[in-house]
Protein backbone atom coordinates (compact mmCIF):
# COMPACT_ATOMS: atom_id res chain seq x y z
CA UNK A 1 0.00 0.00 0.00
CA UNK A 2 2.75 2.39 0.80
CA UNK A 3 4.38 1.51 -2.35
CA UNK A 4 1.16 2.79 -4.34
CA UNK A 5 1.04 5.45 -2.41
CA UNK A 6 4.75 6.42 -2.99
CA UNK A 7 4.34 5.73 -6.95
CA UNK A 8 1.09 8.12 -6.90
CA UNK A 9 3.26 10.93 -5.57
CA UNK A 10 5.97 9.94 -7.67
CA UNK A 11 3.37 10.42 -10.88
CA UNK A 12 1.98 13.14 -9.52
CA UNK A 13 5.30 15.21 -9.30
CA UNK A 14 6.37 13.88 -12.52
CA UNK A 15 3.37 15.79 -14.28
CA UNK A 16 3.57 18.39 -12.59
CA UNK A 17 7.39 19.12 -13.70
CA UNK A 18 6.97 18.19 -17.11
CA UNK A 19 3.96 20.82 -17.42
CA UNK A 20 6.03 23.82 -15.33
CA UNK A 21 8.63 23.01 -18.48
CA UNK A 22 6.32 22.63 -21.17
CA UNK A 23 4.75 26.47 -20.10
CA UNK A 24 8.74 27.56 -19.97
CA UNK A 25 9.86 26.30 -23.39
CA UNK A 26 6.69 28.14 -24.67
CA UNK A 27 5.66 27.82 -28.43
CA UNK A 28 8.62 27.78 -31.64
CA UNK A 29 7.35 30.65 -33.86
CA UNK A 30 8.96 32.21 -36.85
CA UNK A 31 8.86 35.84 -39.00
CA UNK A 32 10.17 37.08 -41.80
CA UNK A 33 11.37 40.26 -42.04
CA UNK A 34 12.87 43.18 -44.37
CA UNK A 35 15.19 45.69 -43.15
CA UNK A 36 17.18 48.37 -44.59
CA UNK A 37 19.91 49.85 -42.34
CA UNK A 38 20.17 53.75 -43.99
CA UNK A 39 22.56 56.27 -43.01
CA UNK A 40 23.67 59.53 -44.06
CA UNK A 41 27.54 59.97 -45.12
CA UNK A 42 29.43 63.20 -45.46
CA UNK A 43 32.97 64.22 -46.03
CA UNK A 44 35.66 66.72 -46.86
CA UNK A 45 36.92 67.07 -50.69
CA UNK A 46 40.99 65.08 -50.51
CA UNK A 47 40.42 64.26 -46.96
CA UNK A 48 39.98 60.77 -45.95
CA UNK A 49 37.87 60.21 -43.48
CA UNK A 50 36.56 57.47 -41.11
CA UNK A 51 32.99 57.73 -39.95
CA UNK A 52 31.52 55.08 -37.38
CA UNK A 53 27.74 54.89 -38.17
CA UNK A 54 24.68 54.83 -35.50
CA UNK A 55 24.65 50.78 -34.42
CA UNK A 56 22.01 48.41 -36.12
CA UNK A 57 20.36 46.60 -33.51
CA UNK A 58 18.09 43.55 -33.74
CA UNK A 59 15.70 45.83 -32.09
CA UNK A 60 15.68 48.07 -35.30
CA UNK A 61 14.67 45.25 -37.14
CA UNK A 62 12.19 42.90 -35.17
CA UNK A 63 9.91 43.53 -31.71
CA UNK A 64 11.80 43.52 -28.44
CA UNK A 65 10.24 40.64 -27.14
CA UNK A 66 10.97 38.53 -30.15
CA UNK A 67 14.60 39.63 -30.24
CA UNK A 68 14.76 38.86 -26.52
CA UNK A 69 13.37 35.12 -27.35
CA UNK A 70 15.56 34.84 -30.27
CA UNK A 71 16.83 31.20 -30.85
CA UNK A 72 18.43 31.18 -34.45
CA UNK A 73 17.84 33.28 -37.62
CA UNK A 74 18.62 32.71 -41.41
CA UNK A 75 19.49 35.83 -44.05
CA UNK A 76 17.72 35.30 -47.26
CA UNK A 77 20.35 36.25 -49.98
CA UNK A 78 18.22 36.88 -52.45
CA UNK A 79 16.93 40.06 -50.66
CA UNK A 80 19.86 41.40 -50.19
CA UNK A 81 21.80 44.80 -51.70
CA UNK A 82 24.38 47.69 -50.68
CA UNK A 83 23.39 51.11 -52.42
CA UNK A 84 24.91 54.33 -52.12
CA UNK A 85 22.19 56.39 -53.02
CA UNK A 86 22.06 60.36 -53.30
CA UNK A 87 25.46 60.74 -54.73
CA UNK A 88 24.19 62.40 -57.48
CA UNK A 89 22.78 64.67 -56.12
CA UNK A 90 25.84 66.32 -54.83
CA UNK A 91 27.21 69.74 -56.26
CA UNK A 92 29.71 69.45 -58.59
CA UNK A 93 31.25 71.08 -61.67
CA UNK A 94 29.23 70.15 -64.60
CA UNK A 95 31.78 67.69 -66.03
CA UNK A 96 32.65 66.31 -62.90
CA UNK A 97 31.99 62.62 -61.48
CA UNK A 98 31.35 62.63 -57.99
CA UNK A 99 33.60 60.00 -56.72
CA UNK A 100 34.27 58.31 -53.04
CA UNK A 101 37.73 57.06 -53.67
CA UNK A 102 38.91 53.66 -51.85
CA UNK A 103 35.32 53.55 -50.16
CA UNK A 104 35.78 50.78 -47.39
CA UNK A 105 33.24 49.13 -44.91
CA UNK A 106 34.43 47.39 -41.86
CA UNK A 107 31.72 45.70 -39.55
CA UNK A 108 32.65 45.21 -35.78
CA UNK A 109 36.15 43.99 -35.72
CA UNK A 110 36.78 42.40 -38.84
CA UNK A 111 38.96 44.03 -41.62
CA UNK A 112 37.70 46.49 -43.41
CA UNK A 113 36.50 45.71 -47.08
CA UNK A 114 37.80 48.00 -49.76
CA UNK A 115 34.64 48.28 -52.59
CA UNK A 116 36.84 50.46 -54.72
CA UNK A 117 35.71 53.97 -55.82
CA UNK A 118 32.10 54.64 -55.80
CA UNK A 119 31.23 56.97 -58.53
CA UNK A 120 28.11 58.62 -60.49
CA UNK A 121 30.47 57.90 -63.32
CA UNK A 122 31.74 54.24 -63.15
CA UNK A 123 33.81 53.26 -65.81
CA UNK A 124 36.35 50.52 -64.59
CA UNK A 125 36.40 47.14 -62.73
CA UNK A 126 37.30 49.17 -59.44
CA UNK A 127 34.33 51.08 -59.79
CA UNK A 128 30.90 51.09 -58.40
CA UNK A 129 28.40 53.01 -59.10
CA UNK A 130 26.21 54.59 -57.56
CA UNK A 131 22.11 54.90 -56.70
CA UNK A 132 22.26 51.29 -58.05
CA UNK A 133 21.65 48.03 -56.12
CA UNK A 134 24.72 45.88 -56.09
CA UNK A 135 24.83 42.25 -54.81
CA UNK A 136 28.30 40.93 -55.42
CA UNK A 137 29.89 37.86 -53.37
CA UNK A 138 31.88 40.42 -52.14
CA UNK A 139 28.95 42.86 -50.70
CA UNK A 140 26.59 39.21 -50.04
CA UNK A 141 29.85 38.39 -47.71
CA UNK A 142 29.76 42.29 -46.12
CA UNK A 143 25.94 41.90 -45.30
CA UNK A 144 26.80 38.08 -43.95
CA UNK A 145 28.80 40.20 -41.67
CA UNK A 146 26.58 42.47 -40.44
CA UNK A 147 23.87 39.57 -39.54
CA UNK A 148 25.73 37.62 -38.03
CA UNK A 149 26.54 40.06 -35.82
CA UNK A 150 22.93 41.88 -35.15
CA UNK A 151 22.24 37.94 -34.41
CA UNK A 152 24.80 37.15 -32.41
CA UNK A 153 24.45 37.59 -28.02
CA UNK A 154 25.41 41.20 -28.44
CA UNK A 155 22.28 41.57 -30.93
CA UNK A 156 24.15 44.48 -32.31
CA UNK A 157 26.31 45.06 -35.57
CA UNK A 158 28.91 48.32 -35.54
CA UNK A 159 29.49 49.69 -39.03
CA UNK A 160 31.98 52.01 -39.90
CA UNK A 161 33.12 53.62 -43.64
CA UNK A 162 35.75 55.12 -44.95
CA UNK A 163 36.65 57.04 -47.72
CA UNK A 164 38.12 59.99 -50.13
CA UNK A 165 35.27 62.38 -51.46
CA UNK A 166 36.51 64.43 -54.73
CA UNK A 167 34.05 67.08 -53.41
CA UNK A 168 32.57 68.29 -50.17
CA UNK A 169 29.58 65.98 -49.00
CA UNK A 170 27.54 67.88 -46.28
CA UNK A 171 24.85 65.78 -44.16
CA UNK A 172 22.28 68.25 -45.88
CA UNK A 173 23.05 66.80 -49.54
CA UNK A 174 21.52 63.39 -47.76
CA UNK A 175 23.85 60.82 -49.61
CA UNK A 176 22.97 57.41 -48.01
CA UNK A 177 24.63 54.14 -47.43
CA UNK A 178 21.87 51.64 -47.60
CA UNK A 179 22.29 47.96 -46.87
CA UNK A 180 19.34 45.83 -47.23
CA UNK A 181 18.48 42.06 -46.20
CA UNK A 182 15.68 39.76 -44.98
CA UNK A 183 15.64 37.53 -42.85
CA UNK A 184 13.94 34.34 -40.92
CA UNK A 185 14.03 34.77 -36.83
CA UNK A 186 13.04 31.73 -35.06
CA UNK A 187 11.83 32.75 -31.27
CA UNK A 188 9.86 31.19 -28.43
CA UNK A 189 6.99 32.80 -27.80
CA UNK A 190 6.12 32.44 -24.11
CA UNK A 191 2.62 32.61 -22.22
Amino acid sequence: MKTNILFSMLLIAVIFVTSCKEEEEGTPRQITQSHTYSENIRGTTGVKGELPLADLNLTDIIDAEIANNLTNAELQLADSYLEISGLDQVDSPDTVAVVLEDFTIKVGTRAGVNLGDVSTNAQGTNELASDVQHSTNQIISLIQNVFADVTSESKRARITVSFTPNVDITSSENVQLEIHFGGRYHYVERE
